[in-house]
Order: C-alpha cells, then sequence, then structure tokens
C-alpha cells in the first residue's frame, strides 16, 4: 500500500520556516507518513534529514522553491494565478521523482497562497489538493489587550468574498491552523473548520564545544547580568537600544546577534545608535551578522541571563520564547505584542509597556534575583517547553491528518 505523502511548502527564506520544517519532518515520521519538502533551504535541510535521521531518509525529499520577493504585499489575480501555477508544476515535477502522488499539502505561511476576491471554484481547479496552512495575521480577528477594540472581520460570520481569509472557506482546504492560541477560536468562528493550534517548537541541539564568541560575550560581561536578543524575523531594534544607552553598566551587559538589514534602521534607531556609539559605554556588543548556525544560536541563549524580545513585525510569538523556556532563561518583552501577552500568561518573565523606565525597573527586579538559576521561579519556563516539545507538534499533525 502507497504511504500517505505531506507535502509542507516553507516560501521564506527565514529561521522560523527552517525550524519548523525540522520539526514538523520529525512529527510526520513518526506517524509513519512520508514527507516532500518545498523550501529555498532545501539544500541545508536535505542535509540535515541526511545527518539526523539516515535510516528513514527514503521517506523524505527535498525539493527547491523560490523564496517570495516581498511577500506581504498585494499582487494582482494574474500574478496570483502565475504563483500557483509555477507552484503546481513543481509539485507535479516532485510527484514523478518521488514515483507518488502528494496526499495533502500544507502552507507555512498560508497568506502568500491566498488572496481575496478570487472564486473559490477557480481556486479549487487552481490547487487541487487537500491543504491546510498556517494562518500568521492574526490582527484582524480582534485585539490581544483589553481594550474594547473591535477586529477588522466581523466574527461569527462568513468570510465574504472581498475578505483576506475568503479562500479558507474553499472545499479543498480541510483545517486551518494558529500559532495564536489566544484569538484561535475567533479564527475558527469565520472559517468554522477544524482549527489547530501549533506548538511554537524549535530545536534545542548545542555545539558539541562551547562557541569562541560565548566565551568572548562571558569574558566582556564580567560578572554582569546579561541581556540577550537574537534577531531573526527583522525585529525593531529601537527599545532595546535605548535600554542599552538607559541601564546602569556596572550592572548590566547587553548582547545583540543577528542581521540587521536596513529597512530595520528606522530614523529613531539610527538616532539611538549614534549615541550609544559616541557614549564611550561598555556595556554592549554586537553581533550584526547572518546566524547561520541554528546550534550558536541556541549557545548564545544558553548564555544569557535574561532573554529580551524585540518588538516584531509580525504579530507571532519569537523564535527566541520556545528556547528560552527550554534552557530556563527568563523573558522581557512588550505587552502591546503577542510575545507580552505570552509572558505574562505563562509566567516566563517580565512584560512591560513602551516606557524604558518600565524595562529598567524590571532589569532591576531580575537583578535582585541573581543567580536566576537558584532564585527565579523556573516552573512556569519548563511548563511552556513542555507545550511546545515534540510530543505535541506529532499530536497536531496528528489531528491535522485526520480528516
Amino acid at each position: 500500500m502507497d504511504v500517505f505523502c505531506v507535502g509542507l511548502v516553507f516560501n521564506r527564506n527565514q529561521f522560523r520556516y527552517q525550524s519548523y520544517a525540522r520539526q514538523y519532518v520529525e512529527a510526520l515520521l513518526r506517524l509513519q507518513k512520508q514527507v516532500a519538502i518545498f523550501s529555498p533551504n532545501w539544500i541545508e535541510l536535505n542535509q540535515y534529514f541526511q545527518i539526523h535521521f539516515r535510516e528513514q531518509s527514503k521517506r523524505i525529499h527535498c525539493f527547491a522553491l523560490p523564496d517570495l520577493d516581498k511577500p506581504d504585499q498585494e499582487i494582482s489575480k494574474l500574478s496570483f494565478i502565475s504563483r500557483h501555477v509555477k507552484l503546481r508544476r513543481i509539485l507535479k515535477n516532485a510527484e514523478r521523482r518521488m514515483n507518488t502522488q502528494i496526499d495533502f499539502l500544507f502552507f507555512a505561511p498560508v497568506e502568500d497562497w491566498i488572496i481575496p476576491s478570487f472564486p473559490k471554484n477557480w481556486f479549487n481547479r487552481l490547487l487541487p489538493y487537500a491543504w491546510s496552512g498556517l494562518v500568521i495575521h492574526m490582527d484582524v480577528y480582534g485585539a490581544l489587550g483589553n481594550l474594547p477594540e473591535k477586529p477588522l472581520l466581523p466574527l461569527n460570520v462568513d468570510p465574504k468574498f472581498t475578505d483576506p481569509d475568503y479562500l479558507l472557506s474553499a472545499s479543498n482546504c480541510m483545517a486551518v491552523c494558529t500559532l495564536d492560541r489566544f484569538r484561535s477560536e475567533q479564527l475558527k468562528s469565520r472559517v468554522y473548520k477544524k482549527t489547530i493550534v501549533m506548538p511554537d517548537v524549535s530545536d534545542y541541539d548545542l555545539p558539541k564545544k562551547t562557541p569562541v564568541l560565548v566565551d568572548q560575550i562571558k569574558k566582556m560581561a564580567q560578572g554582569r547580568m546579561i541581556i540577550g536578543t537574537v534577531l531573526l524575523d527583522n525585529e525593531r531594534l529601537e527599545h532595546f537600544i535605548s535600554l542599552v544607552n538607559e541601564a546602569a553598566q556596572e550592572h548590566y551587559f547587553f548582547v545583540c546577534a543577528g542581521e540587521l538589514s536596513s529597512n530595520q534602521l528606522s530614523p529613531k534607531l539610527r538616532s539611538a545608535l549614534h549615541k550609544l556609539m559616541h557614549s564611550g559605554r561598555n556595556n554592549s556588543y554586537f553581533i550584526l551578522h547572518d546566524l547561520e548556525d541554528l546550534e550558536q544560536i541556541n549557545a548564545l541563549v544558553q548564555a544569557f541571563d535574561v532573554c529580551y524580545v524585540c518588538a516584531g513585525n509580525d504579530n507571532l510569538p519569537h523564535g527566541i520564547l520556545s528556547k528560552a523556556a527550554f534552557f530556563k532563561k527568563p523573558i522581557i518583552g512588550l505587552k502591546s505584542q503577542l510575545n507580552g501577552k505570552i509572558i505574562g500568561s505563562f509566567k516566563l518573565g517580565i512584560a512591560v509597556n513602551d516606557e524604558i523606565s518600565e524595562s529598567l525597573q524590571a532589569l532591576h527586579t531580575l537583578r535582585l534575583q541573581m543567580p536566576l538559576h537558584q532564585n527565579f521561579n523556573t516552573a512556569p519556563l519548563q511548563n511552556y517547553a513542555l507545550l511546545q516539545n515534540q510530543l505535541h507538534v506529532k499530536d497536531a499533525w496528528e489531528m491535522l491528518l485526520w480528516i
């Protein structure tokens, strides 16, 4: 009997989706499925699977998929059709090479593959597969705070033809997934299909030898509390840099690691960086290049005393949350973001407002509990890490594929 084949479509070249690809494949292998991965990072992923899943490598297939240029921009219907035609060609070629058909497609994120005002019957012909996907733009389903802010989309009604989630009601869409456990019911009230909260899973492997970079950071910190942030998804650095400028340098040492792209350099950030460079302060270390080694990222997080989550453009759980929880590191993040909601709800650290004074107070509160591994209550961190583990990923996929 043919093995059920799942196609995973990750069309963004971002850390988040590389990590999901690894973890989803492991879960699907545990469910005895065959997996086809379509990703701009297909070479790196193929190498990883060949090393870590050598005995099951015949059930894993990696194929090239171009990284979408400016994926969040609106596209015309003609461009949308062209995007799907190209995908269909890639899928058919993959099926020929695997000598099997793809039974189910999963898109992450799904917003790159649906648009409003496109007829569902056309779409079913354009994408003749059973499919699901990860919804990442959840702000349209309501605010996270206590403000009585109405959602941009009315709840408990069917999506209209002009709504961005209209195609989620297509008959070939078998379920919808989200990382946002706080608004999953609102999403379900519109598409009225199986709605699954996917664990914000990550990988926690450490390098066999402590990286020189980690030793350098600890030497430069000179016993001060290390507050670190890792740039993974084009986060905004303004608040973090302001904190570096204002915090007592005799008590705190700040680390920022990751690539800083030009679109992150707002006038406010340029001003804060200029102030820092001319201040003569010795309380920070910046590693502003792409961190391709995922094990090195884990080593950095393990070296931090406190993890600081910068505000992101997408209201998604930051990739550092699961890692910080696993390595039992308290987290500071903004209340206005989904990250802050998670931090407050699961007691992972301290959620703060936009005022620098509140972040400074959070640092002071945590510093009084040093060493944190002895005095900070890490039980909530451990509980959150358990929610994001491989077992829950497997359960989520089992529920998703129970069609």
